[in-house]
């Protein structure tokens, strides 16, 4: 499955306001464009981590998923009522930080064998954003990558989705693909739904506590 729909660019915008306004008080330096996050992510690279979890505890990713999942059974792109596979997630690609680019891979790899999600890929910035998907879908091999835990070995060609600003690329757990060259500084919002499974049901993945904030406590109280 790869389809597209149109995203409301009110939405695209009120996510970016909330992005400028949170990264002005971090950087503590106006910040009123994606080209001023790059430029002071790439002198200041140590903050990355930082960044990339600041704007995914965003409340307004929460709204945005629930639009988009409203909007994907409005129109009948899919005819399953849809609950979350993952949280709303915002991802930074730029030159300094290709380590992070997502080799070829299969969604479902995070996902329970017997369930069936959909991703929505949606760019945030003017330009668009393009995402490498493959023209034969045929994975070789698995092997383990260090960043990512699996990564696919394939022989066939990848051709260049380009998403456009106002657009969201959907594509189902099984389609292979991966991230395009960081050279095209981006950042785009990833939301990630499922089926229901009636018979069953279990999270294929879970929130947990951070692990030194864990360690505080359980000190505090000689646990």
């Amino acid at each position: 499955m790869l389809t597209k729909i149109k995203i409301p660019e009110k939405i695209i915008n009120n996510i970016n306001k909330d992005i400028y306004y949170v990264l002005t008080g971090l950087f503590k330096n106006k910040i009123n464009n994606h080209e001023k996050i790059f430029n002071f992510l790439k002198k200041n690279k140590k903050l990355r981590p930082q960044v990339f979890d600041l704007l995914n505890m965003l409340p307004i990713l929460g709204y945005v998923n629930y639009e988009i999942q409203k909007k994907i059974l409005k129109e009948k792109i899919l005819n399953s009522f849809l609950v979350n596979w993952t949280y709303p997630q915002i991802r930074l690609d730029y030159s300094h930080s290709s380590k992070f680019l997502a080799p070829a891979h299969l969604d479902k790899w995070i996902l329970d064998k017997e369930k069936k999600g959909y991703i929505v890929w949606i760019p945030l910035n003017k330009p668009g954003s393009p995402i490498l998907v493959s023209e034969t879908n045929s994975v070789l091999q698995v092997v383990k990558n260090i960043y990512w835990n699996l990564e696919a070995k394939t022989n066939g060609k990848f051709k260049k989705e380009f998403v456009k600003f106002g657009e969201g690329l959907i594509f189902d757990e099984s389609l292979l693909h991966k991230s395009a060259d960081s050279e095209e500084s981006r950042i785009t919002l990833q939301l990630r739904f499922e089926e229901i499974k009636y018979n069953k049901f279990e999270r294929s993945v879970t929130q947990k506590i951070n692990e030194k904030t864990l360690a505080y406590w359980k000190k505090k109280f000689d646990l």
